[in-house]
């Protein structure tokens, strides 16, 4: 029996109901028999820890619906829209999946495919026009993006839009795979950085219940998550069972001071002697204060948050992986044992754990952010060497 799998690559830091929204969209759209959510771990996409452990944020998924949750490993999860997409795509791909589905904009529901398909295959019309904008001088993500906006004929805005770039990237990704994912957009309403829960508690940002999560405004939580995840918010809460934004900002200002500079520029996605900047943010009391020294024009917020985590890492970008050559099993349904059986047939490991002596660089990455994200959390190290997946029967 041929069983059909759809594909989230998501956070959920926390899973709210927005997130709820879209699996069970997901589900309906796709015609699929599972679910399979791929979710980054320790580190998120956006530089910073997980408020929430990736086991906590993993169950929540499980309750929702889905049949397997997997752990992105930390480099493909803290890196940029282009390479957490693809390694996203590349793992479902591993599983034998058959669509993917993502929240978009409603203003870029028409625009990912046509934009994804003009830079995987650019032509001579956007190569001149992309010529034309980094002769005046402009940074190339912005060059790219404004030579787009021109050859599709929409506001550059549309294109920059949080959800609509990132599923620009997932269908470069599925492209570049050749992994033939079917496209399942969700409209999302709601913006996705909005530091303020809607009233309605229907489409709410993560960021906002983060923040009221951590002003302890419960209430406030209750009514923009589904039950069973403002049930396991509370138990984190009441445990302390959270990593504080700023907890390894110590840690971090030490690196800042004792990482050569050699070591700087050995960091993933840096470049143009960005790495002489960073002692100017070592005497710096905050996390926000050290990003804030260490940015320029050409380095957007996001990206030297990013530097800080691997820096903390101590990530070699020579010695990273082109794709994922492994995933974390953080959770699954029972009847999801056709799917990690394809895994282990397209030689693709699914840890369960990690093991104790890590034979990859990438495992040795994923156990040190696992270190990192307990120590900030007040807990004992080597959780990743013991925490098993939860299952849902």
């Amino acid at each position: 029996m041929t069983v059909r799998i759809c594909g989230i690559i998501a956070e959920y830091d926390p899973f709210h109901n927005g997130h709820l929204w879209q699996l069970e969209q997901a589900r309906l759209k796709s015609q699929v028999d599972q679910i399979v959510c791929v979710i980054s771990t320790c580190f998120t996409q956006r530089g910073m820890p997980a408020l929430f452990s990736p086991q906590l944020r993993a169950e929540a998924a499980l309750r929702a619906g889905a049949d397997l949750v997997l752990g992105l490993p930390v480099s493909y999860s803290v890196c940029t829209a282009d390479r957490f997409a693809l390694g996203g795509v590349h793992i479902l791909k591993k599983l034998g999946a058959n669509a993917l589905s993502f929240g978009v904009e409603p203003e870029g529901m028409d625009v990912f495919e046509r934009a994804a398909a003009v830079l995987s295959a650019p032509d001579e019309d956007f190569r001149s026009h992309l010529a034309g904008h980094l002769q005046q001088g402009l940074p190339f993500p912005l060059a790219q993006g404004l030579a787009l906006s021109e050859i599709l004929g929409v506001s550059p805005d549309i294109l920059a839009l949080p959800n609509t770039a990132l599923s620009i990237s997932y269908c470069k990704a599925n492209i570049q795979l050749n992994a033939g994912l079917e496209m399942f957009p969700v409209p999302r309403s709601g913006s996705y950085h909005d530091d303020n829960l809607p009233e309605n508690g229907l489409s709410p940002s993560a960021t906002a219940v983060r923040n009221a999560v951590l002003q302890g405004n419960m209430p406030a939580v209750q009514k923009t998550v589904p039950a069973f995840s403002a049930a396991l918010i509370e138990k984190a809460v009441q445990s302390n069972n959270l990593h504080l934004p700023e907890a390894l900002t110590p840690l971090l200002r030490w690196k800042l001071r004792t990482t050569a500079p050699n070591d700087i520029a050995a960091l993933p996605d840096l470049s143009e002697g960005l790495e002489n900047r960073f002692s100017a943010a070592a005497d710096c009391g905050t996390r926000d204060e050290m990003v804030l020294a260490i940015k320029s024009k050409r380095y957007p917020y996001s990206r030297i948050n990013r530097l800080l985590t691997h820096l903390l890492l101590g990530t070699d970008a020579s010695k990273l992986s082109a794709l994922p050559e492994h995933a974390h099993i953080l959770a699954f349904r029972n009847n999801a044992s056709c799917i990690l059986k394809t895994a282990k047939d397209n030689g693709f490991p699914l840890y369960p754990h990690i093991p104790p002596k890590p034979s990859t660089y990438e495992l040795s990455l994923d156990a040190h952010a696992d270190d990192l994200w307990h120590l900030g959390a007040n807990e004992s190290f080597g959780a990743a060497y013991r925490t098993h997946p939860f299952i849902l029967k």
